[in-house]
């Protein structure tokens, strides 16, 4: 595998294949560790910057990757799960420093590897985006009803 397909698919692995796989481990009832968000996102972040840039790690990179990835999306998609803002703000603060690593790949002249890198975790964006969007519109449902709720006791009231 060429080296830009390598990071690309290092980044698809965190950003796609470990929510993925978390969500299969759901389904046959076996949880992960639960850690706290405030734990799990730097330690991901410094095993992602290891598990991407360091050479001796790059034979075991992947399972590295592959299991850091699942624990990092336990604060996410796991039990327990923090709250809809709590994601969206855990999902939108951990990005750019999972990025760094792509970044310090283009700044020593690994354009295309870096850039392939930044890309391939593009996902993790998109899911933020994902739950932002439903929170907004579950909030926007909940507000409706809540609306229609008190029309409706005013309206009894009155009468």
């Amino acid at each position: 595998m060429s080296h830009v397909a390598h990071m690309a698919a290092a980044g698809l692995l965190v950003s796609v294949l470990a929510p993925l796989l978390l969500l299969l481990l759901r389904a046959l009832r076996v949880e992960p560790p639960a850690l706290p968000a405030p734990v799990v996102a730097p330690a991901f972040v410094l095993l992602h910057a290891a598990a991407s840039l360091v050479p001796a790690l790059a034979g075991i990179a992947p399972v590295l990757l592959l299991a850091g990835g699942v624990l990092f999306w336990t604060p996410v998609l796991g039990r327990p799960r923090l709250s809809p803002a709590g994601r969206i703000v855990y999902l939108f603060a951990t990005m750019p420093a999972l990025d760094l690593p792509g970044v310090w790949l283009v700044a020593r002249g690994d354009g295309p590897g870096g850039i392939a890198m930044v890309l391939g975790m593009l996902p993790i964006g998109l899911a933020a985006l994902g739950l932002a969007w439903r929170w907004m519109t579950d909030e926007e449902r909940r507000a409706s009803t809540d609306e229609s709720a008190d029309g409706t006791t005013h309206e009894t009231a009155r009468s």
